[in-house]
């Protein structure tokens, strides 16, 4: 929504944003593989919940990451894992010596599903992922009421709860700190590990690098493709564009398509035990 007007002014086309909620985004795609590849659909793609569901082979995710048309991404999220500010784990420390920890969780195509389960993977979690919440704020509320323990989810969605003291920032997946953090926060390759256990977290990573790109349909027109690249790369480099985003406390990271297609060729030749441990997920 924040794009679409100024994607109207580099491209003289009416951009009309619909919501096509269900599975974390994979209705979405799933549509999307199907639409005609004349450029007039696109998508926005959370790509560590439809990554993880692709690679996992899950049910719900009927395309793979290769299928799409990749336009540029709008922005790196890597997660921020969050646990509530009243409750017995402040540190990931404490989340990693937990009995019976609970994520909240939108469900299985949602990115807040795939980090956790990887989290309590890799590191030998008791843990559990409660899903079913609608979206990161009924999450958030589950939280604040004691139901679930913690979530993983867009740093600037969790920072108004972090800077008011109902959440705690114990786990960092990206290597840079967002700037409003003041606090100490662990990036996950700090976390001591066995050399396996890092191959996967660095496979994880990658697909965390995906962010949220726009898409398009499998096989888009050449010339439709090259327009809304072009149209992408102008409209992420408009100032005003970058301050109405610093208003909205959303940072940017722009990626042009090209640049992606080489980042979704690395994740999908991912070590096979990530994928094993992916589809043991779903």
């Amino acid at each position: 929504r924040l794009l679409a007007p100024y994607l109207e002014e580099q491209t003289g086309a009416t951009i009309a944003v619909r919501n096509e909620p269900g599975a974390g985004g994979l209705l979405a795609l799933n549509n999307l593989r199907t639409e005609r590849p004349d450029g007039t659909t696109i998508a926005i793609m959370n790509g560590v919940g439809a990554g993880g569901s692709s690679i996992a082979g899950a049910d719900g995710a009927q395309f793979s990451l290769g299928d799409f048309t990749y336009i540029g991404r709008v922005v790196s999220e890597p997660p921020l894992i969050v646990t509530s500010a009243t409750g017995p784990y402040q540190t990931f420390d404490a989340v990693r010596a937990a009995h019976g920890f609970r994520w909240g969780s939108t469900g299985p195509g949602a990115e807040d599903y795939v980090t956790a389960s990887l989290l309590n993977s890799v590191f030998g979690i008791d843990a559990q992922v409660v899903t079913g919440f609608p979206g990161s704020g009924e999450t958030e509320l589950a939280m604040l009421q004691g139901d679930v323990d913690g979530m993983s989810g867009n740093p600037g969605s969790r920072r108004q709860a972090v800077e008011e003291g109902t959440q705690t920032p114990v786990l960092r997946m990206g290597e840079e700190a967002p700037g409003w953090l003041t606090t100490d926060v662990p990036w996950v390759r700090d976390v001591p590990m066995t050399d396996e256990q890092r191959a996967l977290v660095d496979a994880h990573l990658a697909l965390i690098e995906i962010g949220r790109p726009l898409v398009g349909p499998p096989g888009m027109d050449e010339a439709a493709t090259g327009c809304w690249r072009e149209a992408m790369a102008a409209v992420m480099a408009n100032p005003d564009l970058r301050a109405a985003a610093l208003q909205e406390e959303r940072e940017l990271g722009f990626l042009g398509g090209q640049e992606l297609d080489a980042l979704v060729q690395r994740i999908v030749t991912a070590p096979p035990q990530y994928r094993e441990m992916l589809a043991g997920m779903y």
